[in-house]
């Protein structure tokens, strides 16, 4: 039998472990180089849309869980075409969600690149039917409250600010 002296054996391990641990690293740079790239795109296509509901798959509290699927299922009643943002992945937004997180729960929703709040002020503007209105973006030209033409910052009539809905 041929037998490599000991020598050549201990190198050749030590190139595997060395092609092993190049592998790996190679892998999880390109592992993390997909999830940027992923995050980037989601982030892109969000943008194509007038509404966009930021949410988590994987959002283990009832209320939310139960808030989102009543989001996502009024938008599709009212047949308002939206973009569902999975937070859960995408490391670009959660630094904007972190400070939104003191005030409100998910999902958000932002219409027209405005973040009009969470569930409840988005059950508000269904409610009183005004969706359609602020992704047309009428109150640009007068006060969807009152359809009064729109003077200065906020409308003689009902005292409101035109975005009444939007929120810091």
């Amino acid at each position: 039998m041929d037998q490599k002296p000991q020598e050549e054996v201990d190198e050749e391990q030590q190139l595997e472990n060395e092609i092993k641990n190049i592998s790996a690293l190679s892998i999880q740079l390109v592992w993390k180089k997909y999830k940027t790239l992923r995050a980037i795109h989601q982030t892109v296509k969000s943008k194509r849309e007038p509404v966009v509901v930021y949410y988590s798959s994987i959002a283990t509290n009832q209320k939310i869980r139960s808030d989102q699927m009543q989001l996502f299922h009024m938008l599709k009643v009212k047949n308002i075409k939206f973009f569902k943002f999975d937070l859960v992945d995408n490391k670009m937004a959660q630094g904007w969600v972190k400070e939104i997180l003191n005030r409100y729960q998910l999902p958000f929703v932002t219409i027209n690149n405005v973040f009009v709040g969470g569930y409840e002020e988005f059950q508000i503007l269904y409610e009183l039917d005004l969706l359609i209105r602020i992704i047309k973006k009428d109150y640009e030209k007068e006060c969807i409250l009152c359809d009064e033409p729109k003077v200065g910052d906020e409308c003689p009539n009902c005292n409101k600010p035109y975005d009444f809905f939007k929120k810091d």
